[in-house]
C-alpha cells in the first residue's frame, strides 16, 4: 500500500482512474434521478469512508493507527474536493454528462498559471502548447466550430468547478509526496469532503434516504467505490511520481470515456469533428508525459 511506484505504471494506473471517472458523469446523472445534489455527495462520501475504514481494519489493521496522521496532510484536498464537486454536481441536473466533462477539464489550463504565477514554481513552456492543445480537441468535441455555442446555467456551474479542480490537483501534488499511505491518505479526503458537504445535506428542505431507482443506486455504488475510492486513490499514488502538469493531461481522458458512456447509455451521438477532438486530448496526454521525461533529463 506504501510501495511508491514508476512513472509507467503511474500513467497506466491514470488510464484507469480516467475510465471510472468518465463513467462517473453518467453514474451522477443516474444518482441525481431520485437524490438531490447535497444527498448524492454525503452518501457518496460516507459510503466511501466507511468501506475504506473497514477495509484498513480488516486487511491492515497494523497500520490503522499508524497511517492516522494522514488526515492532517488530506485537508486541504479534501477541502477543494468538495468544493469542486458541489457546482459540478449541481451543473449536471441541467447539462449533459458529456459537456460536463469537457467544460471541467478545463483545469488544465489553468493549472501551469497557478502554479507560476501564485507559487513561482517554473514550468516549461511546451506545457502551455500542449494545454492549448487539449482545449482545441475539447472545443472540437464540443462542436464549437460547427454549431452556435449553447451555454446554459450548468454550463457555468460547471466552468467554476473546473478552476476547483485545478486547486485539488495542485494541492494533491505538493501534499502527496510526503504521505506513507496512499490509501489512507483519500480517505481522510473522503472524510473531509463529507465533513464540508454534511451541513448542507442537514439543512435541506428534504432528504431521500432511499431511492425508487436501481439506477440511482448503481449511481451513488459507482460514485463511492469507483471514483472516490479506487480512482481517487489512484490519482493519489501517481502525483507521488508525477507532476501536476502531467497528471493533470491524464485526468483528460476521462472526457472521451465520459464521451464514449454518454453515447452508450444517453444516446449522444459522436461526431467525426468529436471524435478528432477524443484524438486530439489523447495524443496530447502522451506528449506531456513525454515533455515531462525530457524536460527532466536536461
Amino acid at each position: 500500500m506504501n510501495k511508491q511506484i514508476s512513472k509507467n505504471r503511474a500513467a497506466i494506473e491514470l488510464l484507469f482512474a480516467g475510465i471510472l471517472w468518465g463513467f462517473g458523469f453518467l453514474a451522477t446523472k443516474w444518482a441525481l434521478i431520485d437524490f438531490s445534489v447535497y444527498d448524492v455527495l454525503f452518501f457518496r462520501y460516507l459510503i466511501a469512508f466507511v468501506l475504506a475504514e473497514f477495509y484498513i481494519i480488516i486487511f491492515d489493521r497494523k497500520h490503522f493507527f499508524a497511517s492516522f496522521s494522514e488526515w492532517r496532510l488530506a485537508l486541504w484536498p479534501g477541502f477543494f474536493m468538495a468544493a469542486l464537486l458541489i457546482p459540478q454536481t449541481i451543473g449536471l441536473q441541467t447539462t449533459t454528462a458529456t459537456k460536463s466533462a469537457f467544460i471541467t477539464t478545463l483545469y488544465v489550463l489553468m493549472i501551469p498559471f497557478i502554479n507560476q504565477f501564485l507559487f513561482r514554481e517554473k514550468v516549461d513552456r511546451r506545457f502551455y502548447g500542449l494545454a492549448l492543445i487539449a482545449l482545441i480537441g475539447t472545443m472540437f468535441l464540443l462542436n464549437i466550430f460547427s454549431e452556435s455555442p449553447d451555454i446554459n446555467t450548468g454550463d457555468v456551474w460547471t466552468l467554476g468547478s473546473s478552476v476547483l479542480a485545478a486547486l485539488q490537483i495542485i494541492a494533491v501534488g505538493k501534499l502527496a509526496p510526503r504521505s506513507q499511505s496512499p490509501f489512507r491518505f483519500n480517505n481522510f479526503q473522503n472524510f473531509w469532503a463529507l465533513v464540508c458537504v454534511t451541513p448542507f445535506f442537514l439543512l435541506q428542505d428534504t432528504i431521500t434516504w432511499k431511492p425508487e431507482s436501481t439506477l440511482s443506486s448503481i449511481g451513488i455504488l459507482h460514485l463511492a467505490i469507483g471514483s472516490s475510492i479506487i480512482a481517487f486513490t489512484i490519482q493519489i499514488r501517481a502525483q507521488k511520481v508525477l507532476s501536476s502538469e502531467t497528471a493533470s493531461q491524464f485526468f483528460l481522458l476521462e472526457s472521451p470515456f465520459a464521451f464514449m458512456f454518454g453515447y452508450l447509455f444517453l444516446n449522444e451521438i459522436l461526431t467525426p469533428m468529436q471524435l478528432l477532438g477524443a484524438f486530439i486530448i489523447l495524443l496530447t496526454t502522451y506528449l506531456t508525459l513525454w515533455v515531462e521525461q525530457t524536460s527532466h533529463s536536461k
